[in-house]
């Protein structure tokens, strides 16, 4: 079988609740030239069995029963994919059917990037459309605030292998791994975002506040690791300090159950055409068809 251009790696852990649609989203794609590696991360429930009855060729799934972490998965993403180009996804999300399509012709005009994510459409628990996150497209405007927050959504990222290559996840960074992996890499990197919402977020599950404090001591540590050689100690600092501020700013607002108020703060209202589009863009992937073998006909309507 010829190499993909594209490999799409998606792990997961007990998602099988989610992972069809992510599935589907990818086999809606308007762009076919791809592969999907699907890598488990020690599930208990049946999203393993899932994985393993797609019968297609172009999809690949692999477990060893260990759970050890996002970034150690995405690593081996990275080492078991075929294509010149590797897209991320998460496997409670989906991707609109012209995301691969549009961030292949992206690289295609933009030789000199190394990194490209979009915009995303905010989903709720009925898996319908509410709102977006709309990301910066410079490079200069991703990275001029570099030590404060770098606008690129992880799982919406495309970016070449070789890249990944170069620049593998800390494997010692089980959360954040992403904000690390760009404070670490784009200095010496071109990244660069598409601002139409070519993916489609599940804001769904609560963070915890003891995940939130033990991801805000992670991101600061990484700024006092790469922050003094760049802006100096007083300002890395500063920008750490300002991380443990929004934790408290997160206690508070659970305390007094202002958590979605808060979440909200960082999205915009769609447009009527755009609600049309994330719309329209559901009902195609839903109706999606995904060939499943005999062992896997067990597991509900596909």
């Amino acid at each position: 079988m010829s190499k993909p251009l594209v490999t799409v790696g998606i792990a997961f852990l007990n998602s099988e609740k989610t992972l069809l649609n992510a599935i589907k989203s990818i086999f809606a794609q308007t762009f076919q030239d791809w592969e999907l590696i699907l890598v488990d991360d020690g599930s208990t429930d049946n999203s393993l069995e899932l994985a393993r009855s797609i019968d297609d060729q172009r999809v690949r799934t692999f477990s060893d029963g260990q759970n050890k972490k996002l970034p150690a998965r995405l690593n081996q993403i990275v080492e078991l994919a075929r294509g010149e180009f590797i897209a991320r996804m998460d496997a409670d999300d989906m991707s609109h059917p012209q995301r691969l399509a549009k961030q292949v012709e992206f690289f295609n005009n933009h030789n000199g990037v190394d990194v490209v994510g979009t915009s995303m459409y905010i989903l709720n628990r009925q898996i319908q459309p509410t709102c977006k996150i709309t990301v910066p497209p410079t490079h200069n405007d991703i990275s001029k605030n570099k030590f404060k927050k770098i606008p690129i959504a992880h799982p919406t990222v495309m970016a070449k292998a070789r890249w990944f290559h170069q620049w593998p996840y800390d494997e010692k960074c089980p959360l954040s791994q992403d904000q690390e992996l760009w404070m670490r890499s784009i200095s010496k990197s071109t990244f660069a975002n598409i601002t139409e919402p070519l993916y489609l977020y599940n804001e769904f599950a609560a963070t915890s506040l003891s995940k939130y404090v033990k991801a805000t001591r992670i991101i600061a540590k990484n700024i006092m690791r790469y922050g003094p050689s760049e802006v100096g100690r007083f300002r890395s600092v500063y920008h750490a300090c300002i991380r443990y501020s929004k934790a408290a700013v997160y206690a508070v607002s659970l305390a007094l159950g202002l958590r979605n108020r808060l979440i909200r703060s960082r999205y915009s209202d769609l447009t009527e055409e755009e609600y049309t589009d994330a719309k329209n863009v559901i009902d195609v992937i839903m109706r999606t068809e995904v060939p499943i073998c005999r062992a896997g006909s067990g597991l509900g309507e596909i």
